[in-house]
């Protein structure tokens, strides 16, 4: 069965820097094969969508709890500023918002089935040992984060945000799981490629919030491959020469490439977009609405 698509959602603020992104630096692995997995998911993503779409024409897309609250951002695939075309994920629902009790504005019914529930509890993955995870493998609540490390909003997100479920993570209430949804170009999964580089030597989430911390509040961050290598010695990564060598890793890219596949699976299109649980979330919604969905699936997860 395909996933179902993610709920509607206000489309994105435009960001307050319009530019176009920086051309990006090729991984050292054939450029070809950036550029096919970019095709192949953006093709993969328009055919899945469309078939949920007339799967469950008549029915609303699902959703539970606040999975939406308007006024937060998020970057869609290729520009940032871009509002989403007409038939994509923001249609649906009155102005795109979903209500507090888990139905449209226009009162349509939001309810997930049993069958849909489990597709996307399926996605947690509870690896002992995921260096791309934070938090206990057997927590009752687990977060899934799609994100593009070139995006404003993901960054705006890692800084503003996810510190203030630290306290969760701590107690064992939550895991929180790392997904990389290129949205911009080769240059955005060199990057990824280069966080799961640091990942190898056991500092993934150091490098990670090292390249979240110095992106800029709007546009998106320029970071070629001499930046990648400067954040690694920022962060004390100890064999930069295995670090660069990691940077052309066929097999860390590979994996880049799987996360993507994730992501079109379920119809994601834009960053940062989250599962809790069984509820998506899409845009980086202010810690509150985390801290309720946290707190309210705690109390109802198996």
């Amino acid at each position: 069965m395909t996933a179902p698509p993610l709920p509607p959602t206000p489309p994105p603020h435009p960001a307050s820097d319009p530019a176009a992104p920086a051309p990006a630096q090729p991984v050292k692995s054939p450029a070809a094969s950036v550029a096919w997995a970019v095709a192949t998911i953006v093709v993969a993503l328009v055919v899945g969508f469309l078939a949920w779409t007339w799967m469950t024409r008549d029915t609303a897309p699902p959703a539970a709890g606040r999975p939406a609250v308007e006024g937060s951002g998020s970057a869609s695939t290729g520009d940032a500023s871009a509002p989403e075309p007409a038939g994509t994920l923001a249609d649906g629902a009155a102005e795109g918002q979903v209500a507090q009790d888990g139905a449209t504005q226009d009162g349509a019914s939001q309810t997930l089935t049993a069958e849909q529930e489990e597709i996307l509890l399926g996605l947690q993955r509870r690896e002992e040992g995921d260096p791309l995870a934070v938090g206990a493998v057997d927590a009752p609540v687990v977060l899934i984060e799609y994100a593009d490390y070139r995006c404003p909003y993901c960054a705006s997100w890692a800084r503003e945000v996810k510190p203030g479920l630290q306290p969760f993570v701590d107690d064992g209430t939550l895991r929180i799981e790392f997904r990389d949804a290129i949205v911009f170009g080769e240059e955005s999964a060199l990057v990824a490629v280069a966080a799961r580089a640091a990942g190898e030597q056991g500092l993934y989430w150091e490098y990670h919030d090292a390249i979240f911390a110095a992106s800029p509040t709007s546009g998106q961050a320029d970071l070629p491959q001499e930046r990648l290598v400067e954040l690694a010695e920022e962060v004390d990564v100890p064999d930069l020469d295995r670090f660069e060598a990691d940077l052309s890793s066929q097999e860390l890219l590979d994996a880049v490439q799987a996360d993507m596949a994730e992501a079109a699976g379920i119809g994601i299109r834009s960053t940062p977009t989250f599962v809790v649980n069984t509820v998506p979330v899409r845009g980086a919604q202010p810690l509150e609405v985390f801290t309720e969905l946290v707190e309210q699936q705690a109390t109802t997860a198996p």
